[in-house]
């Protein structure tokens, strides 16, 4: 009994999982901004082929992650950390990415900070990840190859940033998520920065499927060195330097 339980708990934690996902998949190919009222979760559950009360959970997950604010008799409204827009600029193309999106100097403090946390994490979720949060994962990276094929760059952006956030949850260590939960607008910054040509995503994408074929493995050891080597990779196409990196 307390297996088919379990098991039932872990279908359901998946439904969850996904419906996040095709919600804010949703929120980055409307484009929708700070402060935009969400449909009705009757409305969501229509569109995104979930039932009621898996879009429930999926509100409640995402305003538990600050990417939705839920007001009573009003409705559900977008937080400024789940925005997917793209900074775009004529002259961006003869600055480095860092300099012209005014962030050069906590870009680089956010480049370390990841440095040093996401391997650690990627360690983790090798370890402590279910079948089915790597299932999420990698459905994610899926969504993301085709996103990069329709050319869809905010989309892809917003992938890639809950990707991330879901290897946060996945690692099922509450302390890295209070530790990095007050910086994810920040975090988000410096995921965008790379975006700006389409070599950028194809390289940020293999990354990714690295990262996934070491946690199919289960091997710490590899997904943090893949991790690590993402980091760098995305610092390196956001012409960041990071103080203290030697490798």
């Amino acid at each position: 009994m307390k297996r088919n339980t379990n098991q039932r708990d872990e279908m359901q934690k998946s439904k969850s999982h996904k419906a996040v996902e095709a919600i804010r998949e949703m929120i980055a190919s409307h484009g929708w901004s700070e402060g935009t009222k969400l449909p009705s979760q009757r409305d969501l559950s229509l569109a995104l082929g979930f039932s009621r009360s898996t879009i429930r959970e999926a509100i409640a997950t995402m305003e538990a992650g600050g990417q939705l604010i839920i007001e009573p008799s009003r409705g559900v409204f977008l937080s400024r950390r789940d925005q997917i827009k793209m900074v775009q600029s004529p002259k961006a193309e003869s600055l480095p990415k860092a300099q012209w999106l005014g962030l050069a100097g906590r870009e680089t403090q956010m480049y370390q900070f990841r440095l040093m946390v996401e391997p650690s994490v990627a360690g983790l979720v090798a370890q402590n990840a279910t079948d089915v949060q790597l299932r999420d994962l990698q459905i994610m990276v899926e969504s993301m190859a085709k996103a990069m094929q329709e050319g869809k760059l905010e989309q892809f952006s917003g992938l890639d940033f809950n990707f991330h956030g879901q290897m946060l949850e996945a690692a099922n260590n509450c302390f890295f998520n209070l530790s990095i939960s007050p910086f994810l607008d920040l975090f988000h910054e410096s995921q965008k920065l790379p975006f700006r040509a389409s070599e950028d995503l194809g390289e940020t994408l293999v990354e990714h499927e690295r990262i996934m074929d070491a946690l199919w493995r289960r091997s710490p050891e590899d997904a943090s060195i893949a991790m690590r080597q993402h980091v760098e990779g995305v610092a390196a196409r956001a012409g960041v330097v990071i103080p203290g990196n030697s490798r």
